[in-house]
Protein backbone atom coordinates (compact mmCIF):
# COMPACT_ATOMS: atom_id res chain seq x y z
CA UNK A 1 0.00 0.00 0.00
CA UNK A 2 1.33 3.43 -0.89
CA UNK A 3 2.42 5.43 2.20
CA UNK A 4 0.14 8.36 1.39
CA UNK A 5 -2.86 6.06 0.99
CA UNK A 6 -1.98 4.51 4.33
CA UNK A 7 -1.87 7.90 6.02
CA UNK A 8 -5.26 8.75 4.53
CA UNK A 9 -6.68 6.13 6.89
CA UNK A 10 -5.99 8.57 9.75
CA UNK A 11 -8.40 11.07 8.22
CA UNK A 12 -11.41 11.76 10.40
CA UNK A 13 -14.53 10.07 8.93
CA UNK A 14 -12.52 8.31 6.25
CA UNK A 15 -14.16 6.18 3.60
CA UNK A 16 -13.27 2.55 3.15
CA UNK A 17 -11.06 2.72 0.07
CA UNK A 18 -11.07 -1.03 -0.48
CA UNK A 19 -14.82 -1.59 -0.16
CA UNK A 20 -16.56 -3.56 -2.87
CA UNK A 21 -19.71 -2.12 -4.49
CA UNK A 22 -22.77 -3.55 -2.72
CA UNK A 23 -21.37 -4.97 0.49
CA UNK A 24 -18.87 -4.00 3.06
CA UNK A 25 -15.38 -5.33 3.34
CA UNK A 26 -13.06 -5.19 6.28
CA UNK A 27 -9.74 -3.49 5.73
CA UNK A 28 -6.73 -5.60 6.51
CA UNK A 29 -4.89 -2.38 7.32
CA UNK A 30 -6.79 0.10 9.48
CA UNK A 31 -6.02 3.37 11.25
CA UNK A 32 -3.97 1.63 13.96
CA UNK A 33 -1.41 0.49 11.38
CA UNK A 34 -1.31 4.00 9.98
CA UNK A 35 -0.74 5.43 13.45
CA UNK A 36 2.03 2.89 14.05
CA UNK A 37 3.65 3.95 10.78
CA UNK A 38 4.10 7.45 12.23
CA UNK A 39 5.75 6.27 15.44
CA UNK A 40 9.36 7.29 15.81
CA UNK A 41 9.02 10.43 13.69
CA UNK A 42 10.06 13.82 15.02
CA UNK A 43 7.08 15.85 16.27
CA UNK A 44 7.25 18.39 13.44
CA UNK A 45 7.24 15.65 10.78
CA UNK A 46 4.32 13.92 12.50
CA UNK A 47 2.38 17.19 12.59
CA UNK A 48 3.12 17.74 8.89
CA UNK A 49 2.00 14.19 8.01
CA UNK A 50 -1.26 14.62 9.89
CA UNK A 51 -1.89 18.03 8.32
CA UNK A 52 -0.88 17.21 4.75
CA UNK A 53 -2.05 13.64 4.33
CA UNK A 54 -4.66 12.98 6.99
CA UNK A 55 -6.71 16.18 6.91
CA UNK A 56 -5.97 17.39 10.44
CA UNK A 57 -6.25 21.13 9.81
CA UNK A 58 -5.81 21.83 13.52
CA UNK A 59 -2.06 21.14 13.08
CA UNK A 60 -1.61 24.17 10.79
CA UNK A 61 -0.77 26.69 13.54
CA UNK A 62 1.71 24.28 15.14
CA UNK A 63 3.46 23.86 11.79
CA UNK A 64 3.59 27.63 11.26
CA UNK A 65 5.15 28.10 14.72
CA UNK A 66 7.72 25.36 14.14
CA UNK A 67 8.76 26.68 10.73
CA UNK A 68 8.92 30.24 12.06
CA UNK A 69 11.29 29.21 14.85
CA UNK A 70 13.55 27.23 12.52
CA UNK A 71 13.66 29.93 9.84
CA UNK A 72 14.25 32.71 12.38
CA UNK A 73 17.64 31.15 13.10
CA UNK A 74 18.34 30.92 9.35
CA UNK A 75 17.46 34.61 8.97
CA UNK A 76 19.72 35.63 11.86
CA UNK A 77 22.66 33.61 10.50
CA UNK A 78 22.29 35.20 7.05
CA UNK A 79 21.60 38.66 8.55
CA UNK A 80 18.40 39.25 6.62
CA UNK A 81 16.12 42.00 7.86
CA UNK A 82 12.59 40.61 7.84
CA UNK A 83 9.84 41.73 10.19
CA UNK A 84 8.20 39.03 12.35
CA UNK A 85 4.74 39.60 10.83
CA UNK A 86 6.25 39.38 7.34
CA UNK A 87 8.02 36.16 8.31
CA UNK A 88 4.71 34.69 9.47
CA UNK A 89 3.23 35.54 6.07
CA UNK A 90 6.22 34.05 4.25
CA UNK A 91 5.78 30.80 6.17
CA UNK A 92 2.07 30.68 5.31
CA UNK A 93 2.75 31.40 1.63
CA UNK A 94 5.46 28.70 1.52
CA UNK A 95 3.02 26.16 2.95
CA UNK A 96 0.44 27.22 0.37
CA UNK A 97 3.04 26.88 -2.36
CA UNK A 98 4.23 23.46 -1.17
CA UNK A 99 0.72 22.10 -1.38
CA UNK A 100 0.62 23.06 -5.08
CA UNK A 101 1.10 20.29 -7.67
CA UNK A 102 4.62 19.19 -8.65
CA UNK A 103 6.29 21.03 -11.56
CA UNK A 104 6.03 19.11 -14.85
CA UNK A 105 9.30 20.44 -16.23
CA UNK A 106 11.65 19.23 -13.46
CA UNK A 107 9.42 16.55 -11.86
CA UNK A 108 9.68 18.27 -8.49
CA UNK A 109 13.46 18.40 -8.21
CA UNK A 110 13.88 22.10 -8.98
CA UNK A 111 16.74 21.32 -11.37
CA UNK A 112 16.87 20.65 -15.09
CA UNK A 113 19.85 18.93 -16.75
CA UNK A 114 20.96 20.83 -19.83
CA UNK A 115 23.68 18.97 -21.72
CA UNK A 116 26.03 18.15 -18.83
CA UNK A 117 25.22 20.94 -16.37
CA UNK A 118 22.40 21.14 -13.85
CA UNK A 119 20.50 24.41 -13.99
CA UNK A 120 17.68 25.76 -11.87
CA UNK A 121 14.31 25.01 -13.47
CA UNK A 122 13.06 28.13 -15.22
CA UNK A 123 9.42 27.13 -14.95
CA UNK A 124 9.27 26.75 -11.14
CA UNK A 125 12.44 28.76 -10.37
CA UNK A 126 13.98 25.95 -8.34
CA UNK A 127 11.01 25.33 -6.07
CA UNK A 128 9.89 21.98 -7.51
CA UNK A 129 6.22 22.98 -7.37
CA UNK A 130 4.02 25.01 -9.64
CA UNK A 131 4.61 28.51 -8.40
CA UNK A 132 1.92 30.85 -7.26
CA UNK A 133 1.96 34.34 -8.71
CA UNK A 134 3.89 37.11 -6.96
CA UNK A 135 0.63 38.98 -6.48
CA UNK A 136 -0.94 35.99 -4.70
CA UNK A 137 2.23 35.40 -2.65
CA UNK A 138 2.37 39.05 -1.56
CA UNK A 139 -1.33 38.98 -0.66
CA UNK A 140 -0.75 35.98 1.62
CA UNK A 141 2.37 37.56 3.14
CA UNK A 142 0.61 40.87 3.67
CA UNK A 143 3.02 43.13 1.78
CA UNK A 144 2.94 45.01 -1.50
CA UNK A 145 4.55 43.49 -4.56
CA UNK A 146 7.10 46.31 -4.70
CA UNK A 147 8.43 45.46 -1.23
CA UNK A 148 8.90 41.75 -2.09
CA UNK A 149 12.65 41.17 -2.43
CA UNK A 150 15.25 38.48 -3.06
CA UNK A 151 15.64 37.80 0.68
CA UNK A 152 11.96 36.84 0.88
CA UNK A 153 12.49 34.45 -2.01
CA UNK A 154 15.56 32.85 -0.38
CA UNK A 155 13.69 32.33 2.90
CA UNK A 156 10.72 30.83 1.02
CA UNK A 157 13.02 28.33 -0.72
CA UNK A 158 14.56 27.36 2.62
CA UNK A 159 11.11 26.70 4.08
CA UNK A 160 10.20 24.59 1.05
CA UNK A 161 13.40 22.56 1.54
CA UNK A 162 12.57 22.00 5.21
CA UNK A 163 9.08 20.76 4.38
CA UNK A 164 10.37 18.50 1.61
CA UNK A 165 12.89 16.95 4.06
CA UNK A 166 9.98 16.26 6.43
CA UNK A 167 8.12 14.45 3.65
CA UNK A 168 11.18 12.34 2.81
CA UNK A 169 11.50 11.38 6.49
CA UNK A 170 7.78 10.54 6.65
CA UNK A 171 7.81 8.29 3.57
CA UNK A 172 11.04 6.57 4.64
CA UNK A 173 9.68 5.92 8.16
CA UNK A 174 6.41 4.51 6.83
CA UNK A 175 8.22 2.15 4.47
CA UNK A 176 10.48 0.94 7.30
CA UNK A 177 7.63 0.44 9.77
CA UNK A 178 5.24 -1.27 7.38
CA UNK A 179 7.74 -3.53 5.65
CA UNK A 180 5.89 -6.20 3.65
CA UNK A 181 2.42 -5.20 4.91
CA UNK A 182 2.53 -1.88 3.06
Amino acid sequence: MHPIKLLAKLTPKTLNLNAVGGGSSIDVIDWRYAAHALSGLPKEATDWALFRFAGHDDKFNTIVRTLTMVVTLYIKINRFKIKPETLNGIVRSAILEFIQPVCNECSGTGWVIIKVDKEECSKCRGRGRKIISNRERCRVIGITSTSYCNNHDIVTKEILHIISRWEVIIIKNIREKMGDVA
